[in-house]
């Protein structure tokens, strides 16, 4: 039971099942069977794998232009290890060609990435990493898409707030360094608006403690100033709070998931 639980607090906290699943029934009787415990970790290690390259691409915009630049690198390259451990859990986990075949390519793609972070930034070098990093995104979707089709039953989804946080961010500070485009708004906006259907869910689930319900007040005001800064993206101008305010969120959604988790097991 408690691999059970663990396995459906891990595919929430990667943001791949909305709250409304773990509040649907009481956590002694959550409907996952023992095939599908062993298939969400997985489904997990992709869907963390789309928050570390987020980070990646969004870490070495700020440092490239020398904003919060010790604590950017510092993040970028803890981001990088922690991408490199979770596909090291995929690679071993698929015998398939097509899926092996994705991951040659997005071990590629990352490989790329690592190659122009030795080099001095550049506009275009940033303009790449933020296509390689999306790139690298799609295909962890797909593998996460081609694990679910396994599952004994049909979860909902979502890209999860630690994602959405760190993509907001990236395309924040991609517009004030120069890619002054319309899909860098229309993309940052798009994330803007599914992170605060997530953030609804999140304090609307009944099993929110008291020190769960303090992280997610935090989270909220800390968010309720924020979301306007990344709104006013064009006018611009706060690329250091943003980022600080980007990282206390990221934080405390660690902490929000490890409540949980910790609640649960109790229960």
């Amino acid at each position: 039971m408690k691999r059970i639980i663990r396995a459906l607090v891990i595919a929430l906290f990667a943001g791949w099942m909305s709250s409304s699943v773990v509040a649907a029934t009481p956590a002694s009787s959550q409907q996952i069977s023992a095939h599908d415990a062993e298939i969400l970790p997985m489904v997990y290690a992709a869907m963390r794998s789309r928050v570390f390259i987020q980070k990646v691409a969004k870490d070495y915009l700020y440092a490239g232009n020398d904003i919060a630049t010790t604590e950017a690198q510092r993040e970028m390259k803890i981001a990088l290890k922690k991408f490199d451990a979770q596909q090291k859990k995929l690679t071993g986990a698929f015998t398939d060609p097509k899926t092996k075949n994705l991951l040659m390519f997005i071990r590629m793609n990352v490989d790329e990435i690592k190659s122009i972070l030795k080099k001095p930034y550049s506009l275009d070098n940033a303009q790449e990493v933020i296509d390689l990093a999306e790139a690298i995104s799609e295909g962890e979707k797909k593998i996460a898409m081609e694990l679910r089709k396994k599952l004994s039953k049909n979860y909902p989804s979502g890209k999860g707030q630690r994602y959405l946080i760190n993509q907001i961010a990236k395309y924040y500070m991609a517009y004030q360094a120069g890619i002054k485009d319309q899909n860098t708004i229309r993309q940052m906006r798009k994330a803007v608006k599914r992170f605060d259907e997530l953030m609804k869910e999140m304090k609307a689930y009944p099993g929110n403690t008291v020190k769960m319900n303090q992280i997610l007040n935090q989270m909220d005001k800390l968010w309720t100033i924020v979301k306007q800064f990344y709104l006013d993206i064009e006018e611009g101008g706060l690329p250091l709070i943003v980022y600080q305010t980007t990282s206390k969120l990221d934080k405390n959604q660690v902490k929000y998931a490890k409540e949980l988790l910790r609640n649960l097991k109790k229960n």
